[in-house]
């Protein structure tokens, strides 16, 4: 598939972690208690202090993802309609993206802006510098783009003959380049940290088995549709390779839906579970359908991509529940 420019192939860098399994007695005490840097560098407490605040990152990067992809899109058609500034609806085929934001603290109060002491001082430090560089970049963006916004608005273009336009494009991409090369090596850094912990918080977890059943599915179909995304425009190539990956996650979805339920009832997961396991379901009829048609084009559309990564982004949010 052609990307809207060279760095979109990154836009999409979804990390899974598990959430707390600690038990729900901690519920009661004070969050700074909880957060209290006597506990046990190994205990399952601060690791899952750990694993809340990384979520929060990871919750971060997830949801400037289509909005990133949306807006290096508009610079395209915008650029177009400036260099044909005679075509009347060239501007009006431009949809501003909106952006929805995500949640910046937890249940038990843990915000992005002030990483955990259970992260020791060193990984502390490393976070408050990062993800406050990497807001501040998102804003430049923001800031950036509002004054493209308000530039076709006024129609200044007709004055300057688009050149502020051009050079405001060039900053938008030039700081999303930074954005998603940043976020790389932010989720570098975070997945390594939260496998480190998850083990610990896993080790004598009820649920163990339902959350690594989940990831590894997750991680599966993220390989999957990156397949797909890398050749959509020759789907051909790929078509047995693809429909074997399918087969694969047909039998891995039947196999964990109907893992035994008994711990799950147990913790009340039962629900989340499920709901889980249904929308893998949904996601393989819509895949079927999409390779059905991709087997006649010979290639995927923008769409067929964006819909299943938006099957995949529902898959995360019941993942999240369930660890809630």
């Amino acid at each position: 598939m052609k990307k809207t420019i060279i760095y979109i192939s990154c836009c999409v860098v979804l990390l899974l972690t598990a959430v707390s399994c600690k038990d729900k007695k901690k519920k009661e005490k004070d969050p700074q208690q909880t957060a209290s840097a006597s506990a046990s560098p190994g205990s399952a407490d601060t690791a899952s202090r750990v694993i809340e605040y990384t979520n929060l990152v990871v919750d971060m990067a997830n949801s400037h993802n289509a909005y990133l992809k949306d807006i290096l899109g508009n610079t395209e058609k915008i650029e177009s309609a400036l260099k044909n500034p005679d075509d009347k609806f060239g501007f009006l085929r431009i949809i501003h993206p909106h952006l929805t934001k995500f949640t910046v603290n937890n249940m038990n109060g843990i915000t992005i802006e002030n990483p955990v002491p259970e992260l020791g001082k060193e990984n502390q430090a490393y976070f408050k510098t990062q993800v406050t560089q990497y807001n501040a970049k998102f804003e430049k963006m923001n800031t950036d783009y509002k004054q493209l916004r308000d530039y076709l608005t006024a129609q200044d273009y007709k004055d300057d003959k688009g050149a502020k336009g051009y050079a405001l494009i060039d900053t938008i991409r030039g700081t999303v380049q930074k954005l998603y090369t940043e976020k790389i090596v932010l989720m570098k850094k975070v997945n390594e940290i939260a496998d480190a912990a998850e083990i610990v918080v896993l080790k004598d977890s009820p649920l163990k088995e339902y959350i690594i059943a989940m990831k590894t599915d997750m991680k599966n179909i993220r390989n999957f549709v990156d397949l797909l995304s890398d050749n959509a425009n020759s789907y051909t190539k790929i078509s047995a390779q693809a429909q074997a990956g399918f087969a694969a996650l047909e039998i891995a979805q039947a196999k964990n839906a109907g893992l035994n339920m008994e711990n799950a009832k147990k913790a009340n997961k039962e629900g989340n579970y499920k709901n889980f396991y249904d929308s893998f379901h949904n996601l393989l009829l819509h895949t079927k359908k999409t390779l059905r048609n991709a087997g006649e084009n010979g290639r995927l559309s923008s769409s067929d991509i964006e819909g299943l990564d938006s099957d995949y982004d529902g898959l995360i949010r019941n993942y999240n529940y369930f660890n809630q």
